[in-house]
């Protein structure tokens, strides 16, 4: 391909915003669709600066399928021949012209260039330049209010949006729609046999939603959300100032909270929670149950470190060890299994999960879940609750897993809960919310 090894990417004549958001994407294309919830480097760099380079990587992975078929359009060499940094740069560069408002023309061709220049080879740049001024030209007009039905309307976060001379890629309306949102076409057909195509119209639409910073607890600056109890934060308020003046305060969408409040009529006296994440679940469940011991345990280095401080500050929450849970076999009256998933309630907050929803994810996820199911069943004690929670709407992570528990588990359900994310483009942030599951089941023997 003749291009410099992509460790090299970064353009050593410069470091800006978008040199820094090409650098991480050449690595999200060089593992694709294979993505991680990884952040941009953006140490050294002002706030603003900090902002627009996560804004492009963000764009960039929101509507990747959207991006790399308008651009397929205008290359000659398939997309899959092209090096990760030259799809980086101009998958960058597109997202910067249609995507992302206020950025001149000019600024983003000039560095798109220069990567080029720098990062592949001085050949590439007149190419990369005569593509992305083709992006440029399909812009027609801006639009208030784009309309998401419209093959000519390329759809922005806010409801805004572009009318473009020709249509977005895809052979008929729900590959268009795919398209829109960024995701495989698969994925729309999938939703659309399990839910009907009015739900996974909405779906896609959501996905691409700006989500707010919700949180819950007195004294948090903001607006009210549409769910009592909660509160959206104004944009650019430092979550650490909120922390410092409410202590108890805690970042949380509603749909989570909802499998913990599903536990309001229960009296248990010992919660374990094996799945437990940096402990917000578990602060809640201590909160709730304030006569209960309340154990928390992850198996991640990291987010175990963070349960342990967060248990610091609560009472009646511990820390332990995922291996030392064991020694307390059967004497769980709440276990809750708060699974890991495809998380397609939360795209608009895990965006790069939209391009790992094939078919054998789902099928590793599934056999995940149910693993973790069978390594710690063992805690539940007889007459004891088992509370199943994923942040996703498919039923192979939700209704079958139930149905699994109890066909190969003494297990009776009491109670199971689908939430659908809400909040289209252009909606009120107070109207957006996630998407969640949960189970409350019993062990009858």
């Amino acid at each position: 391909m003749g291009s410099r090894p992509l460790q090299r990417l970064m353009p050593q004549h410069t470091d800006t915003p978008r040199a820094r958001a090409v650098a991480h994407l050449a690595k999200r294309c060089a593992a694709f669709p294979r993505l991680h919830p990884e952040s941009v480097d953006v140490a050294g760099l002002s706030p603003r600066d900090a902002s627009l380079a996560i804004a492009i990587d963000r764009a960039v992975v929101v509507r990747w399928s959207l991006l790399q078929g308008l651009l397929e359009r205008r290359l000659k060499a398939p997309w899959t021949k092209q090096h990760p940094e030259l799809q980086a740069i101009l998958l960058a560069g597109a997202a910067q012209l249609l995507l992302l408002d206020k950025l001149p023309d000019h600024a983003v061709l000039h560095e798109a260039v220069e990567c080029a220049k720098a990062s592949v080879r001085p050949r590439a740049a007149g190419m990369v330049n005569a593509v992305l001024r083709r992006i440029a030209e399909l812009r027609v007009e801006r639009v208030e209010t784009a309309d998401p039905d419209s093959p000519a309307h390329l759809l922005h976060a806010d409801g805004g949006g572009w009318l473009l001379s020709e249509p977005l890629p895809g052979k008929d309306d729900l590959a268009r729609l795919a398209a829109q949102a960024g995701m495989h076409a698969s994925v729309l057909e999938r939703w659309v046999t399990t839910s009907g195509i009015d739900i996974a119209r909405y779906r896609a639409l959501h996905s691409i939603v700006e989500p707010p910073i919700i949180m819950r607890g007195d004294g948090v600056p903001g607006t009210p959300h549409t769910i009592d109890g909660f509160t959206v934060l104004e944009p650019g308020t430092p979550i650490a100032d909120v922390f410092a003046a409410s202590p108890d305060a805690q970042v949380q969408d509603p749909a989570s909270a909802k499998a913990v409040e599903a536990t309001a009529a229960l009296t248990p006296s010992m919660i374990i929670d094996p799945c437990a994440g940096r402990g917000t679940k578990s602060r809640q469940l201590a909160a709730l149950h304030p006569d209960a011991q309340v154990i928390g345990a992850d198996t991640h280095p990291g987010r175990a470190q963070d349960l342990a401080r967060a248990a610091e500050a609560v009472p009646n929450l511990q820390a332990m060890d995922f291996a030392a849970l064991q020694q307390l076999a059967g004497q769980a009256d709440l276990l809750l299994l708060d699974v890991p998933c495809t998380n397609t309630a939360v795209l608009p907050r895990r965006p790069e999960a939209r391009h790992r929803l094939d078919r054998r994810t789902r099928r590793a996820m599934r056999e995940k879940q149910r693993q973790i199911a069978a390594n710690t069943m063992g805690l539940l004690a007889d007459g004891g609750h088992l509370l199943w929670s994923t942040c996703s709407i498919d039923p192979e992570e939700n209704e079958q897993q139930v149905r699994w528990l109890c066909e190969y588990h003494p297990m009776s359900v009491v109670d199971t809960k689908i939430t659908e994310p809400a909040g289209l483009p252009g909606d009120p942030p107070g109207a957006y919310h996630d998407g969640a599951f949960h189970a409350l089941l019993r062990r009858t023997v």
